[in-house]
């Protein structure tokens, strides 16, 4: 690793807590600070962690300490909290989201900015992902609407792919952030109420970032986590006077939930072919 040069005047915000897997992180960290030169990366410890990931932590930050602020949490909080906490502590107006187990492509944050650099009323901006399976191969393509007019209509598949979201720092802030009374879910109740702000979205064209999908990503879509989708969605499409083909869209993860795994995973296979966010399979 060497010394970053020319840095981007973007924040970089991720959370790790000991659930992480340290090959993965490794890679997330070497993705942001290695391919790419974020003038910041605000990196919230979620509770106590193992020494495998202090490790990781120490090798960057050695360094990078300039570029790695590293943020130590009590006890762990769970995301939305730590995501509010990292937020405050981020010094750019740009912030680009990031999880412990994706990877962003190296022309991630400078290809992000440059949409924002376009466009001054933008707020919001997600991109395509490739899913990448538990070894890191492809296994399709994840697609996102593009346009404003088309994310605000599709508001209720959430079409913002949250690691890959670059936004506006005050205006999350001024959305009241991250939902803490939420367990999961909190970037779909956030780009509702962002939303319902008035706040202008959009999903840049190239694939950005490779979105792991897991075995354990379809069993922690259980039915409780399903439960609060709906209701988050329902209350959504009510407050953004969206159709009956949203209604009832958002009772889908429900159902999904209420099968066992294999035929879960069978019915997302299918329902990929009709879905209208535009998502391919390999």
């Amino acid at each position: 690793m060497t010394e970053l040069n020319n840095k981007l005047n973007i924040s970089v915000l991720m959370s790790v807590y000991d659930g992480d897997k340290p090959n993965w992180f490794d890679e997330a960290l070497h993705s942001i600070l290695v391919e790419q030169s974020p003038g910041q990366l605000v990196l919230v410890i979620d509770g106590t962690i193992s020494e495998k990931l202090e490790n990781i932590i120490s090798k960057y930050y050695n360094v990078n300490p300039d570029v790695l602020n590293v943020i130590r949490l009590d006890r762990n909080k769970g995301l939305a909290h730590a995501l509010n906490v990292g937020l405050r502590y981020c010094n750019y107006e740009l912030v680009a989201r990031m999880d412990a187990d994706d990877i962003s492509y190296p022309t991630r944050l400078k290809t992000q900015q440059s949409y924002f650099l376009k466009d001054t009323d933008l707020d919001i901006l997600g991109s395509p992902a490739i899913d990448i399976d538990a070894n890191g191969a492809s296994v399709g393509l994840r697609g996102v609407p593009i346009s404003h007019q088309e994310i605000y209509k599709l508001m209720w598949t959430c079409p913002l792919i949250h690691p890959s979201v670059m936004f506006k720092k005050d205006k999350i802030l001024a959305a009241g952030g991250y939902s803490e009374k939420l367990k999961r879910r909190q970037d779909y109740e956030l780009w509702f109420r962002c939303a319902e702000l008035g706040y202008r979205f959009k999903n840049a064209e190239e694939t950005l970032i490779k979105y792991r999908i897991t075995e354990d990503t379809h069993k922690r879509n259980n039915l409780s986590v399903a439960w609060s989708q709906y209701k988050i969605g329902l209350s959504g499409v009510s407050s953004l006077g969206l159709g009956v083909k949203a209604r009832l869209g958002v009772a889908f993860p429900v159902i999904k939930a209420l099968l066992p795994t294999p035929l879960r995973k069978l019915l997302i296979h299918v329902s990929n072919v009709f879905d209208p966010r535009g998502r391919k399979n390999a």
